[in-house]
């Protein structure tokens, strides 16, 4: 599928979907864990591990905003030099390693601190192995997620 392709906008919004609807799920399991009998921390973290997804991506956006200026003076200089603005070899996708290094560490990070918030209440494994097992789990849903967004729902614009 290439870049832009409209005809598979529909299952990039499915994926998308359910993967904000897995995060939501995961982050009430775990809470059962960290936080049993409290219905609200279910909620929240539930909640709070389906708006990380959104600041992963926040975190590509703001990488890509920074890099664009050095990306367009490398256009720049390549069209002053060979009459081309682009690379013309198809390199495929070079650059998703970029995306992969940013999106699951920062996610993780968000799963740690969430997992450390929940883990201050009263019954659940405590604040120090709640946030860690936030963050495995962080880490193992939030290379799922990049490839998903990756694959799917950023191919199609």
């Amino acid at each position: 599928m290439s870049r832009g392709d409209r005809q598979h906008s529909g299952k990039a919004v499915l994926y998308t979907v359910g993967l904000f609807a897995a995060a939501f799920a995961i982050g009430a399991w775990l809470a059962g864990y960290a936080a049993p009998g409290h219905e609200a921390a279910w909620w929240i973290s539930g909640a709070l591990l389906a708006v990380g997804l959104v600041v992963g991506l926040k975190v590509l956006e703001a990488a890509a905003l920074l890099a664009a200026p050095f990306l367009l003076a490398k256009m720049a200089a390549r069209w002053a030099v060979t009459g081309q603005p682009l690379d013309p070899r198809k390199d495929g996708d070079r650059h998703d390693w970029i995306a992969y290094l940013l999106f699951v560490p920062s996610y993780a990070l968000f799963a740690l601190l969430t997992g450390a918030g929940v883990g201050f209440v009263d019954g659940g494994l405590g604040f120090f192995f709640s946030a860690l097992a936030y963050a495995a789990v962080g880490l193992v849903l939030g290379a799922v997620a990049a490839r998903i967004l990756l694959r799917y729902a950023l191919e199609t614009g």
